[in-house]
């Protein structure tokens, strides 16, 4: 088989959604294996697991969410060019603070037991400072942002999906769901945002197309697969991650047919389903 057509078959087979989800995996198990305690990656949001818990966390995804994907679009119709590069970069800043917390972690590890967790951290760290400093020259390379958009995506999704409850990540998948579906279909099928939703994507191509995938959806499937993990562990995680991946084939097959196509709903929806009949049988 020609490298052309092995490079387009891993393409249509989501790869970049597979690699995203197995460094999430990856850092998950190495915290939940060498971290005395998960509780110093949780971030500062509510995990009671109550009903209060689920709306708190669903509403702030929600606004995220909203907000992000409406300041993306008016940033077009005002004609302001550099307000996407703008929330790129406090993205990366975000990232890049996550990525130094996160290995800051294993300072309490002996160095001789895991001498270059050092040097992926800190060379994550540095690339997502030298990004941003790209950024702002104008002279970002696809293949850079690609790049540092899935493993830091990976890494805040992992902090995600350790810091909120098993409902509360259930409620949040649903709720983005519908505003995925929502942006897609009312606006973001509009030719006149492309470019600027483009720069908010990891982008890849086969020899016949040219696929995007967001940031908001890597950072979905990387929370889901840590949930998965964290709570019922490895196998659990494993069919999630081979059902995001169904899914996201079912989602490129639909993009095939429009210029935008949600990706969350059925990769998300199938991925949740392990977690969905754990849940009852643990009741």
């Amino acid at each position: 088989m020609k490298k052309e057509k092995i490079y387009d078959l891993l393409m249509k087979t989501g790869f970049p959604i597979l690699v995203t989800v197995l460094f999430a995996i990856s850092m998950a198990g190495l915290a939940f294996f060498s971290i005395p305690s998960n509780d110093a990656l949780k971030l500062p949001l509510p995990n009671e697991g109550g009903i209060y818990s689920i709306i708190k966390n669903t509403s702030l995804f929600i606004a995220i969410a909203t907000v992000s994907i409406a300041l993306i679009f008016f940033s077009k119709k005002l004609k302001n060019v550099y307000m996407p590069d703008f929330f790129i970069v406090i993205y990366l800043v975000v990232g890049t603070i996550f990525t130094l917390l996160f290995g800051k972690q294993f300072f309490n590890v002996p160095v001789n037991s895991l001498p270059l967790i050092y040097i992926v951290f800190g060379g994550l760290a540095y690339l997502g400072f030298y990004s941003i400093y790209l950024i702002i020259m104008g002279n970002l390379p696809e293949r850079l942002k690609n790049f540092i958009f899935i493993f830091y995506s990976s890494i805040i999704g992992v902090y995600f999906g350790i810091s909120i409850p098993l409902t509360s990540i259930i409620a949040v998948i649903l709720a983005l769901s519908f505003v995925d579906m929502f942006w897609v279909y009312r606006r973001l099928n509009s030719q006149e945002v492309q470019e600027e939703i483009e720069k908010f994507m990891v982008i890849f191509s086969t020899t016949t197309k040219r696929w995007g995938i967001g940031l908001g959806d890597l950072t979905c499937y990387s929370m889901l697969v840590t949930c998965s993990f964290i709570t019922f562990g490895i196998v659990n995680c494993i069919l999630s991650t081979i059902l995001i991946l169904i899914g996201s084939i079912s989602s490129m097959k639909g993009a095939e047919k429009y210029t935008y196509f949600p990706g969350l709903p059925i990769s998300l929806g199938l991925g949740a389903v392990p977690l969905l009949i754990n849940s009852i049988i643990i009741l």
